[in-house]
């Protein structure tokens, strides 16, 4: 019985440290930080995306601040994104009043709609104009000013 229950913890001490050695295993990113303007001024709460264009990179995210800055996110927050090349779309959503509503349960309430407040060609992957080289173990900065 005493040898069943030493054979049982030491067991357990080797599960545990085979469970808790593993480390991050996400791929190595890079820091990737900017600016976003547009008409000269800095644009705030702008989701930014970064789409790789090889299939074996992960989408980079970020929302800008105040300040119209970034950083990217793929893994977690601010870890930057996978080496390679990418399309980059940013996008301002913001809900707007459009009429009232005409029945439900709401009906009279104003209704709401939500309305980009940037210029098209940059709301899509598809379409944007803008693509960055995001390079290995390097401080990647783009600044991206956006015109109609």
């Amino acid at each position: 019985m005493l040898k069943s229950i030493v054979w049982f913890h030491v067991a357990a001490v080797c599960l545990f440290a085979i469970g808790c050695s593993g480390g991050n295993q996400n791929p190595p990113t890079a820091p990737v930080t900017g600016k976003v303007t547009y008409k000269g001024q800095a644009v705030e709460g702008a989701a930014v995306k970064f789409v790789p264009n090889n299939s074996e990179a992960k989408v980079a995210n970020a929302t800008t601040g105040a300040d119209g800055t970034y950083a990217m996110s793929t893994f977690e927050s601010s870890d930057g994104a996978m080496a390679g090349s990418y399309k980059v779309s940013v996008r301002k959503l913001v809900s707007v009043q459009q009429g009232i509503q005409k029945d439900g349960e709401h009906a009279g309430e104003p209704a709401y709609v939500n309305r980009d407040m940037l210029p098209n060609k940059y709301k899509s992957a598809d379409n944007t104009p803008l693509e960055f080289e995001v390079i290995a173990d390097k401080d990647n900065s783009f600044d991206i000013d956006l015109v109609d």
